[in-house]
C-alpha cells in the first residue's frame, strides 16, 4: 500500500512538471510570436513612412541679374503635408509658408536615411538659431539655400554650395522640415518635440538663360 501511494506521489509530480514545462514553452513561444507582429508591423508602417518621392519644379527669373534673391518669382510646392515655395537665386531656396500650423527647417548630412530619423535628429542644425542666421535675403528666418557668404551677402546655415567660375551649384546637405509648436517662423525650435518631419534632397539645380530647375526627393520621416 505504501509503494502505491509513493508511485501515485511520483506520477503526480511528473505530471506537474509536465504542465509546468508546457507552460512555459507555450509562453516563450507566445512572446516571440507577439515580437515577430510587432516587427512585421514596424517594418511595414517603414516601409509606407519611407516612400520616396522624386519631383522637379522650376522657378523663373522675371529680371536680370540672377544673383539678386528678388528678382526670381517664388513658385509654390507641397511636400507631404507642408506647404513651401523655392526662391531666391536660381530659385534653389526653400521656406515653409502658407500653413495653418508651424513648420520649421534645418539640415542634416546629406546621407542620413528614412529609418534612422531617431538617431540623427539630435544632429539637425536649426536654421533659426541665432549662430545659423545669416543676413540675407530680406528675411532670413526659415529659409535654406546657399550656405555661407557670397558677392557680400551672408545667408548663413545653408544646404549647397556655389562655384562662382562654373556656375555650378552642389548640393551638400539634407534638408529637414518639422512640425511642432512655435509663436511664429522665428521661432527656435527641437525637431526632437516633432509630431511631423520630412527629409528633402535636392539632387540637382539645373540654371537656364532666364529660369532654373530644382530637381528634389522628399520622403516623409515621422
Amino acid at each position: 500500500m505504501k509503494k502505491l501511494i509513493l508511485s501515485i506521489v511520483a506520477l503526480a509530480a511528473i505530471s506537474l512538471t509536465s504542465c509546468s514545462s508546457d507552460e512555459q514553452t507555450n509562453d516563450l513561444q507566445g512572446q516571440a510570436q507577439e515580437q515577430q507582429v510587432s516587427n512585421n508591423t514596424r517594418k511595414a508602417a517603414l516601409a509606407e513612412l519611407c516612400s520616396v518621392t522624386s519631383t522637379s519644379i522650376t522657378v523663373t527669373r522675371w529680371q536680370a541679374p540672377s544673383s539678386v534673391d528678388s528678382n526670381w518669382t517664388p513658385v509654390s510646392a507641397a511636400i507631404g503635408g507642408v506647404n513651401v515655395q523655392w526662391e531666391g537665386i536660381y530659385g534653389a531656396s526653400i521656406r515653409p509658408t502658407g500653413n495653418a500650423a508651424q513648420w520649421y527647417v534645418g539640415t542634416i548630412a546629406l546621407n542620413s536615411s528614412c529609418d534612422e530619423w531617431d538617431i540623427w535628429k539630435a544632429n539637425i542644425l536649426v536654421k533659426n538659431a541665432s549662430a545659423n542666421l545669416g543676413t540675407a535675403p530680406t528675411d532670413p528666418y526659415n529659409v535654406l539655400g546657399y550656405h555661407g557668404t557670397i558677392s557680400g551677402s551672408n545667408y548663413g546655415l545653408g544646404y549647397y554650395s556655389y562655384d562662382i567660375s562654373t556656375h555650378i551649384m552642389t548640393p551638400a546637405r539634407a534638408i529637414v522640415i518639422w512640425k511642432t509648436s512655435g509663436t511664429n517662423s522665428q521661432s527656435v525650435t527641437s525637431p526632437s518635440s516633432a509630431t511631423e518631419a520630412y527629409l528633402v534632397k535636392v539632387t540637382a539645380v539645373t540654371p537656364g538663360t532666364s529660369s532654373s530647375t530644382i530637381s528634389y526627393n522628399w520622403t516623409q520621416v515621422l
